[in-house]
């Protein structure tokens, strides 16, 4: 090609770039406008493609009616609150829209449930750095739990590298804001001198002061301190009371340790009665170890007369709660 060849291509090439950028942009997708309410689908038209809402139509979590006014005309419940309801609901799909809603409005709580979508994968793609960015947000935003679950993140190294220092940072940020399980992590990695000096007498102050937020299974830190004697003189009696301060705080793993000690007789004078008592109690809380306990006490007559057909009961729960172990048992006695 000759340069004056050259020169005059070059010189079409330029004419034609606007009329291309023209032809690009056309073939662009146009950028959403709404999110549609009923599924959580960011809409670009007038009506969703998906379901076929218009612009404004939200579903009240406390009737089900549809609205598009701020405040529901069949129950009288706000648009505010249907969507905190509906956002901060066990059924992920459901609260997905006032979630991605709440978000996008700089909610610190949404953020942070939003953030949780992302780290586990659940309804969008998993994506660790956007989960981190959500948590960072929602924290900054006031909300303790976002602090708390990066300083779980940290703390196991999940989704980022792990890095005790920087766990004991957002710990540390998630207690100033009153997180109670925030101040129980701190206690630990001052028992266990973790990213600080190692400090008995800090990490009991913290667990009560946990535990006093009302964390009530930190009563149980409390009073393994005093069993264990950690930075003191043991005094198992001290951490009975402790341990059924637990208990009576409503801490199911402090009902199953109650329960094991009396029907094992650890540190206490046996006494079966008590044991299934706190057991029984505990295995309503959900506590599936406890469930396995009452089964086994069931079948062997522990502290009762025999009673396969309850034991049976007791695995099947325990099985239901998640332990494979009572499966096993289970189908043993359905043999």
């Amino acid at each position: 090609m000759t340069l004056r060849k050259g020169l005059c291509f070059l010189l079409a090439l330029l004419l034609c770039l606007p009329v291309f950028a023209g032809i690009a942009e056309e073939e662009l997708p146009p950028e959403p406008t709404w999110l549609c309410l009923r599924g959580g689908a960011d809409v670009t038209g007038e009506v969703c493609p998906l379901c076929g809402a218009v612009p404004g139509i939200w579903i009240c979590y406390g009737c089900g009616t549809e609205n598009l006014t701020d405040t529901c005309h069949a129950c009288g419940l706000k648009k505010e609150h249907s969507l905190r309801g509906q956002a901060f609901c066990n059924e992920p799909l459901r609260a997905w829209p006032a979630v991605r809603l709440l978000s996008d409005a700089g909610d610190g709580d949404a953020l942070c449930t939003l953030a949780g979508y992302y780290e586990k994968g659940l309804l969008v793609p998993q994506d660790p750095e956007t989960a981190i960015a959500c948590y960072q947000k929602a924290g900054e935003s006031g909300c303790a739990a976002a602090f708390l679950a990066l300083g779980k993140l940290y703390d196991r190294g999940e989704l980022v590298e792990q890095d005790e220092f920087a766990a004991m940072e957002y710990f540390m940020k998630a207690a100033e804001l009153g997180d109670a399980e925030a101040m129980w992590y701190m206690g630990v990695f001052y028992e266990e001198g973790f990213a600080v000096s190692k400090d008995n007498a800090k990490a009991l102050e913290l667990y009560r002061k946990a535990a006093e937020a009302g964390d009530a299974d930190s009563w149980m830190s409390v009073a393994a301190c005093y069993a264990l004697g950690k930075g003191m003189e043991r005094n198992f009696t001290t951490a009975l009371e402790y341990y059924e301060k637990a208990a009576e705080s409503g801490s199911a793993l402090a009902l199953d340790y109650l329960g094991y000690l009396y029907m094992e007789g650890k540190e206490v004078d046996p006494d079966p009665e008590k044991g299934l008592e706190y057991y029984t109690r505990a295995a309503e809380l959900g506590n599936a170890r406890s469930m396995m306990a009452l089964g086994y006490a069931c079948l062997s007559g522990q502290g009762m007369d025999p009673d396969p057909e309850e034991a049976a009961r007791w695995y099947e729960l325990a099985t239901l709660s998640g332990r494979a172990d009572a499966l096993k048992v289970l189908e043993k006695l359905k043999k």
